[in-house]
């Protein structure tokens, strides 16, 4: 009898968990998050294998919740290796379209607690293969999901423009969209993401003027905007950020001359590479300089190297080659490392490690 007692408390408590677990996932959560699914496509990878059942807080991979109030917080979908039922779901060289194909359901965007989003290939595994490649566009109102932290839509197939909505993400610390196919301008209001730490929106199509409101985010630390089609001029107020670490702007369609503020600033990473900036280097560098990489290469700049270069704290990587400089490269212990191809292909430049400078060599201009 105490046998068949424990088995029917057993039952019960398993039922009442069962339940418990059930109701911990919102009906209305549960179906955005279907809407969501059927806009994708995996055939391999059994990635919603687990998608079972009503709950999606439990078992369902790459979906977290919060332990207390039991709504989706994270979506997390990579290019991995997924076991279900101690089954798995590999790529092969012999899988067929064995990608994630589809595109991001506006359902996405009813599920108003979400602190991540992560739908982005990963490499590790398969090598240059893409695991995860879909399409379409940024749902338009991803705005609406204001406790937002991480949007990682990274190496995916994304068109369209970046939504102005997504300026409404006021808690949003990392934003990475970079290697898709997305157009159009960056939100002229941008600033108005506060929190932001972390931007990289390289290798994509967007066009239009580096929008002065960045320098508005206090806490931006690493800002990627290369290999896009952006024109006009560099804010000089993107200089001035007290947090920016790392500036990379190169591969565009820059014009004008490089801010003071830029090469004063304490930034360690810099590439301005690969645009059509001109005038001359400015002369601002001192003993507080600290430049890990330091990239101007491929523009119209012409004058002199700076000499107080010379006074820079550390200078690691060096590229000035594909200008129009000229003159006598400054003799300094903080520059005695850097190998030719740091200065090549300009106009009349001498000295270590190039050639040894000549008369015409220091007085001739352009």
């Amino acid at each position: 009898m105490c046998g068949a007692r424990a088995v029917l408390t057993i039952s019960l408590l398993v039922l009442v968990t069962s339940e418990a677990l059930t109701e911990s996932c919102p009906t209305s959560e549960w179906a955005s998050l279907m809407s969501f699914k059927a806009a994708l496509n995996e055939p391999n990878f059994g990635i919603f294998h687990s998608w079972r059942g009503t709950n999606c807080c439990y078992g369902w991979y790459g979906i977290s919740c919060d332990p207390t109030t039991h709504r989706v917080a994270e979506i997390t979908l990579r290019g991995l290796t997924v076991g279900d039922n101690h089954r798995r779901y590999k790529y092969t060289k012999t899988t067929k379209n064995g990608y994630m194909t589809g595109h991001i359901s506006p359902s996405i965007c009813n599920l108003t607690r979400l602190s991540s989003i992560t739908v982005s290939d990963w490499k590790g595994i398969s090598g240059n293969i893409p695991w995860i490649l879909i399409s379409g566009k940024i749902p338009y109102d991803i705005g609406r999901l204001t406790q937002l932290m991480v949007l990682n839509l990274a190496d995916n197939h994304i068109s369209g423009r970046i939504p102005t909505t997504l300026v409404n993400l006021f808690n949003l610390m990392q934003l990475d969209l970079r290697n898709n196919a997305i157009g159009g301008p960056i939100p002229g209001n941008i600033g108005q993401l506060k929190k932001l730490n972390r931007a990289f929106l390289s290798h994509n199509r967007i066009n239009g003027r580096i929008p002065r409101s960045i320098s508005n985010i206090y806490g931006l630390a690493d800002l990627d905007l290369s290999l896009n089609r952006l024109s006009g001029p560099i804010p000089f107020s993107l200089g001035q950020m007290p947090v920016l670490d790392s500036l990379n702007l190169k591969y565009n369609k820059l014009t004008g001359r490089i801010p003071r503020t830029l090469l004063a600033s304490r930034m360690s990473h810099l590439d301005l590479s690969r645009n059509a900036l001109r005038g001359p280097i400015p002369d601002v560098f001192s003993e507080t300089s600290y430049f890990i990489n330091l990239d101007l290469s491929r523009n119209n700049l012409n004058g002199l190297i700076p000499k107080s270069m010379a006074l820079a704290l550390y200078i690691g990587h060096v590229d000035f080659s594909h200008n129009h400089l000229f003159g006598k490269i400054p003799v300094a212990s903080s520059l005695s490392h850097l190998p030719p191809a740091s200065f090549v292909y300009n106009r009349h430049l001498c000295g270590k490690p190039l050639q040894p400078c000549t008369h015409s060599h220091i007085h001739k201009h352009e």
